[in-house]
């Protein structure tokens, strides 16, 4: 018996992206915030910084695939989705300097650690909180252009 072969980005019948798109929604504004939170304290980044570092790993991850099947499910739409699309592109590389000031931060933080100077080190405080913020504004940029795509027309009833 043959099976018959889903469309790409396609699930049992379902289309993969609004499935996926939630594991950025969520993930991205949470580490974040521990990123955060790793910036101002030492103290967290050394207890809590593989973690955060583990889901910053994760999120990145959901952002690509959120965008490759996005890319797919495009082409299922029979709607203009331009402005999400162009956000979209863009997501996963808005979020990367984030999670490599993570992996920096949290290095810098760990027990015994002598890596980089007291300058270095509130650089990459500086960068990652600006990171951090410029990741939770653009997921949501790009989180509000897929839901006025898809829920926009209940402001016109």
């Amino acid at each position: 018996m043959i099976l018959a072969q889903e469309p790409l980005g396609m699930l049992a019948g379902l289309p993969l992206h609004p499935l996926l798109v939630h594991g950025a929604v969520v993930l991205v504004p949470l580490v974040a915030l521990g990123a955060l939170v790793m910036s101002y304290l030492p103290s967290f980044s050394r207890r809590h910084g593989k973690v955060i570092l583990g889901l910053a790993i994760i999120a990145q991850i959901s952002v690509f695939l959120a965008k490759i099947s996005g890319e797919a499910f495009e082409d299922i739409l029979n709607k203009s989705v331009e402005k999400h699309a162009e956000l979209g592109e863009i997501a996963p590389f808005v979020t990367i300097p984030m999670v490599v000031l993570i992996y920096l931060r949290w290095r810098m933080d760990r027990s015994g650690s002598t890596f980089g100077s007291v300058l270095i080190r509130r650089l990459t405080s500086v960068a990652l909180v600006v990171a951090s913020l410029t990741s939770i504004v653009f997921i949501f940029l790009v989180g509000h252009s897929g839901a006025e795509s898809v829920w926009g027309w209940i402001d016109k009833l």
